[in-house]
């Protein structure tokens, strides 16, 4: 009886004797050679499925819409529900008063956002009525081609400020008393041709809407001469800031009036402010709490009194950090700055 190492051996291949069929047996060169060309052309391959399956120029560009406009050349825009394709305000005279937000917001999903004021309504353009839309603002009107951008000639009276984002551009356009100097028969062409412009956008905008809200919203605050006493004013009760920390940040220190007890500076009443606070969750509930579900009412602060508002920001706005309106004074739009975070304590004007 043959042990378990011997039964071993014996089925163990005989690697002693390898029989000669004319093949070279392959050495450890040679097996390292063919690895090197099986991964090289693997590699190839893959390089070359990944420029046949990668993006073309519609692809890379999915976000974005082209626009026949003639002769061959095209116009494109934005088809992002974050990004503005055309805002309207109304303003910017000596006599002006404040936007709280624009008249007209329309956004490249085709969502339209209507104010101005805190009750905002929205709607919603189709893609074809959205085309239709800048077709004729810019191929019937050719508002592109315009030979200048304001047609204002009354300082002290508002306009329509018109704003477009195309072709990766913002072209911008005052629309308001013009003709009252001698222009030109193109100056006053071109004067219509805005006019008209203006109007169809109106007029496009008739479908169904509803109120708009947002989970969002910003802070707004300044001193107030002139409450409505015969109403209930509630104290301001809130730990994280003052009202005149809040004030002060966003519309300034309030001079002290030599001649009489009304010091308003007009901000957030005629003017924008300097800056617009938006509130952390947490602090939303507190605040809406206090407001009683309303979106504006007048708090009591240590003898003083203040406007406090709340306003839904909209879709561009968290996104540019900037909060879109226009006050009096103010013919070239820039926006507010939109900040986070805790208000700033305000520093002490040195008395001379």
């Amino acid at each position: 009886m043959k042990s378990r190492y011997s039964l071993r051996e014996q089925i163990q291949p005989d690697t002693h004797h390898v029989p000669s069929v004319g093949i070279r047996p392959s050495t450890r060169s040679d097996r390292l050679r063919h690895r090197f060309l099986l991964l090289s052309l693997i590699f190839i391959i893959l390089l070359f499925t990944a420029c046949d399956s990668g993006p073309n120029t519609s692809t890379s560009n999915s976000s974005k819409q082209t626009l026949s406009v003639s002769s061959g050349s095209t116009v494109t825009y934005s088809t992002r529900s974050q990004d503005v394709l055309l805002r309207t305000f109304y303003g910017g005279g000596k006599q002006g008063t404040f936007e709280m937000s624009p008249e007209i917001s329309i956004y490249g999903d085709g969502n339209y956002i209507l104010g101005p004021g805190l009750q905002m309504k929205q709607g919603q353009l189709q893609p074809q009525a959205l085309q239709q839309l800048l077709n004729t603002l810019v191929i019937t009107y050719g508002l592109l081609k315009l030979s200048k951008q304001q047609f204002y000639d009354v300082p002290d009276q508002n306009a329509t400020l018109l704003q477009l984002m195309l072709n990766n551009k913002v072209y911008t356009y005052l629309y308001g008393p013009f003709g009252n100097m001698p222009e030109s028969a193109q100056d006053r062409s071109e004067y219509q041709r805005l006019g008209n412009a203006l109007t169809s956008i109106n007029e496009s905008l008739v479908g169904n809407t509803h109120p708009y809200t947002s989970q969002d919203m910003l802070l707004l605050a300044h001193q107030t001469f002139s409450p409505d006493l015969t109403q209930p004013i509630s104290t301001w009760n809130f730990q994280e800031f003052t009202l005149f920390q809040l004030s002060t940040f966003e519309c300034g220190l309030i001079p002290t009036d030599v001649t009489g007890p009304n010091a308003d500076t007009g901000c957030l009443t005629y003017t924008v402010p300097h800056s617009a606070l938006l509130l952390s969750t947490q602090q939303l509930q507190q605040i809406k709490a206090l407001l009683h579900g309303e979106q504006q009412a007048v708090f009591l602060e240590k003898g003083v009194y203040y406007s406090v508002t709340l306003r839904y920001l909209l879709p561009d706005e968290l996104k540019q950090k900037m909060i879109a309106m226009f006050g009096s004074q103010e013919l070239n739009y820039t926006g507010v700055p939109l900040s986070e975070g805790p208000v700033p304590i305000p520093t002490p004007t040195p008395t001379p």
